[in-house]
């Protein structure tokens, strides 16, 4: 039995009062067809455009794998020419090998002359842009973003398939404490063994190039690779002063403490993560079946 999904909503850029009331202020995910379409990005970021302006820098590239729940950091799997990784996945055969989080207006300043500020809600954060590339077959395994920002992410080359769970499904996707990941399986998922699960209910969409996915803050996402290709992610810091010390929190304090107690108490440790997990999942889906039966 799959998962519980249904597809998100898809609207313009020019829609804006209703996105902002609609979507951004009740925190629900939307498809936006148009929120690039005036960005010089939107005609210049081409494979070869990007291979000539950022070819020579030399990039980190992670693989399929779930982070390792023993590990405090993820380690690097490969490290390649830029511009080979452009011409890689760029052919569309199967590359599981995907950079995350790459910040390259930091090596080419001038690339950020090719986005514009959006105006469709105030607060974008244009300082901090980030790129994520990915051969067809790269997967973003689920997690929801530490500092509880919300996230646009435009989609430049290429197709990927998103799902997303809202916040108050944490407990039923069965999430590690003092981390932001789950080991569920989104295509194929253990019912058995999660139980909760049945108790979820999702969205997924397919974005294709130049649309973009407004991920309110707090929102478990994961992610397929269609096609090779890459995106960009724009933040909006929270509206919610007590989200945003969350968030902090989340930085500065539970992945430190997740840190050390990997590093010196490891197995012990991650049992005790997934016992707590389990026992959260359990005691939410009582509350679930409640409110379900009462509907009923």
């Amino acid at each position: 039995m799959a998962l519980d999904l249904v597809p998100i909503d898809r609207i313009s850029k020019h829609d804006k009062a209703l996105f902002q009331q609609s979507y951004f202020k009740n925190h629900q995910p939307a498809v936006i067809q148009d929120f690039c379409h005036d960005w010089p990005a939107y005609k210049n970021w081409s494979f070869d455009k990007l291979k000539e302006r950022a070819g020579h820098l030399t990039v980190d590239l992670y693989n399929n794998k779930p982070a390792d729940p023993d590990k405090s950091t993820m380690f690097v799997d490969e490290r390649m020419n830029f511009g080979d990784y452009l011409d890689k996945i760029s052919s569309n055969q199967q590359v599981e090998l995907r950079i995350f989080l790459f910040n390259i207006f930091k090596h080419i300043p001038s690339l950020k002359k090719d986005i514009l500020k959006p105006d469709l809600v105030d607060g974008f954060a244009m300082s901090l842009p980030f790129m994520f590339y990915g051969g067809a077959g790269s997967v973003v395994h689920m997690h929801y973003d530490i500092d509880l920002s919300h996230v646009f992410l435009t989609q430049f080359v290429g197709r990927k398939r998103v799902v997303l769970f809202a916040p108050e499904y944490t407990p039923l996707l069965y999430r590690l404490p003092f981390s932001v990941i789950s080991y569920m399986n989104v295509n194929k998922p253990d019912y058995e063994k999660y139980p909760a699960l049945q108790h979820v209910k999702g969205y997924e969409c397919t974005l294709d190039y130049g649309e973009t996915l407004y991920i309110p803050a707090g929102y478990w996402h994961y992610i397929e690779y269609i096609d090779g290709g890459y995106a960009l992610s724009l933040r909006v810091l929270n509206e919610s002063w007590l989200k945003r010390i969350e968030g902090a929190w989340n930085l500065l304090g539970e992945m430190r403490i997740d840190n050390f107690m990997k590093k010196y108490f490891t197995q012990r440790w991650f049992r005790y993560k997934n016992r707590k997990a389990f026992e959260n999942a359990n005691e939410a889906m009582k509350h679930f079946q409640k409110v379900e039966n009462v509907e009923i």
